[in-house]
């Protein structure tokens, strides 16, 4: 198949520095440079109180049935449906001390994913060339990259959207398209949707490079509208004759006992193609939960009209039967193997929503609702204090008491893991300074 303009335009705005932003990195640095960041975002705000900054003690309306078990950290529990993340706790640390204000999933999304607040702070928000960069495109703003074979930020299975509309945050924002992140498709049947990457037939790599023409068959009026036209279009020539890019998304070339431990359904394929991204030189893969069928109390079957970690509904049984057996194999089994591939310490995996779940359990439907006062975050890899817990709540997990945490320190940490100084000034396309991030580095995720 024969890549359109399109695709070779989408392509050529990976990989690229922003033209003006100058490299940033830590000085210093208290641990290692990452390979990669893996962020596993639950879209729609997974309930803290119910999987890990669990109260035993707390009356029923808010503890909930939920039963914690041991881990393998001792005197550390989670949840009873969550047995395979228990036996793995020694490699993750939790920050169990995260909060804001934002009580709604846009701003929230926003927040979480850009380091950034919105300025306004209510739904049906709309993307905007206005909108603070997504982490992993500060990311490629703030660091030399290069030409690449591989784009440097990656996200899948799809973009977030709710009720059709995409979510503010998942973009370049002001740094411009060249700052937004290659899309990859997973289906909802988990079938990787492979990108029309590929040499016209007879064409190999080095011809596709000097062909003269290749200028002339490209839109000039679009690509005069990006900087730094010749390294683009070079990116865009050496990604499509990327092998070594195919060849990640075909993930027929992992065994069959791989792919069954990731969990043959959406996430967990996405999570598995994640690591083949990394592994094939990605630096920072997004991976959002993606829509999916859910079995509502009524017995109807329908598509979640927001996002699915969002449980308004049917609450426990979906965490119980559906959303926490699934998030426990697929996170275990990227820890086992990434660890198995020597990766583990090369890679932050960040697993994380937008919000945690009230402290108390609604009356209507038995669920919980939005709770930014509290939320539970988890790491592993790249040299975090695994099995530690960072930060406290209260009794009823509705307040933090110690250690607190903001969205924006989460976005400084992963961008100093990356060698990135989260505290550099950096230009938007249109050549304004502004501060890559509000936060700071959480020291204390290294030290314990």
């Amino acid at each position: 198949m024969h890549p359109s303009r399109r695709d070779i335009l989408r392509v050529g705005t990976l990989a690229v520095p922003l033209s003006g932003s100058l490299p940033a990195l830590v000085a210093a640095p208290s641990h290692h440079t990452a390979r990669a960041v893996i962020l596993l975002f639950m879209d729609g705000g997974p309930s803290h109180i119910d999987l890990f900054d669990m109260k035993p003690n707390a009356p029923v309306e808010i503890r909930g049935p939920f039963k914690p078990i041991n881990t393998s950290v001792p005197g550390v529990r989670v949840c009873e449906h969550l047995p395979r993340l228990a036996t793995r706790m020694h490699h993750i640390l939790q920050i169990r001390s995260v909060r804001h204000t934002d009580a709604i999933h846009d701003p929230a999304v926003y927040l979480t994913l850009t380091g950034k607040r919105h300025p306004t702070p209510l739904g049906g928000l709309r993307v905007s060339p206005d909108d603070a960069p997504h982490a992993g495109s500060l990311f490629t703003a703030l660091t030399t990259g290069g030409v690449s074979a591989v784009p440097r930020f990656i996200e899948l299975p799809e973009t977030m959207k709710m009720e059709g509309r995409r979510l503010p945050g998942q973009n370049g924002g002001l740094l411009g398209n060249g700052g937004d992140p290659y899309r990859c498709e997973v289906t909802a049947s988990a079938e990787v949707v492979t990108p029309p990457f590929g040499l016209p037939e007879g064409v190999d790599a080095d011809r596709l490079l000097l062909r003269g023409n290749l200028r002339d068959s490209l839109d000039k009026q679009l690509f005069a509208a990006e900087s730094g036209f010749d390294q683009t279009r070079r990116s865009a020539v050496e990604l499509l004759a990327s092998s070594k890019l195919r060849a990640a998304f075909d993930l027929t070339q992992e065994s069959e006992k791989v792919r069954d431990a990731y969990g043959r359904y959406r996430h967990g394929q996405s999570v598995l193609l994640a690591r083949r991204l990394v592994e094939a030189g990605s630096r920072f893969v997004t991976v959002y939960w993606g829509k999916e069928e859910q079995d509502w109390a009524d017995g109807v079957k329908a598509r979640v009209a927001n996002n699915p970690w969002d449980t308004h509904r049917n609450h426990f049984p979906l965490l119980k039967d559906s959303l926490l057996p699934r998030a426990d194999r697929t996170f275990s089994a990227l820890i086992d193997d990434l660890q198995a591939r020597g990766l583990l310490n090369d890679v932050l995996v960040v697993w994380m929503g937008e919000f945690g779940r009230t402290p108390f359990i609604a009356k209507q439907w038995a669920s919980r609702d939005h709770w930014p006062g509290a939320n539970t975050i988890l790491l592993a890899g790249a040299g975090v204090a695994a099995g530690h817990v960072l930060g406290q709540t209260d009794g009823r997990a509705a307040e933090v008491i110690d250690g607190a945490v903001s969205p924006a320190d989460v976005t400084a940490t992963m961008l100093t893991v990356l060698g990135a100084d989260p505290k550099s000034e950096i230009h938007d396309r249109q050549g304004r300074p502004f501060s890559a991030c509000d936060g700071s580095t959480i020291s204390r995720a290294f030290t314990g």
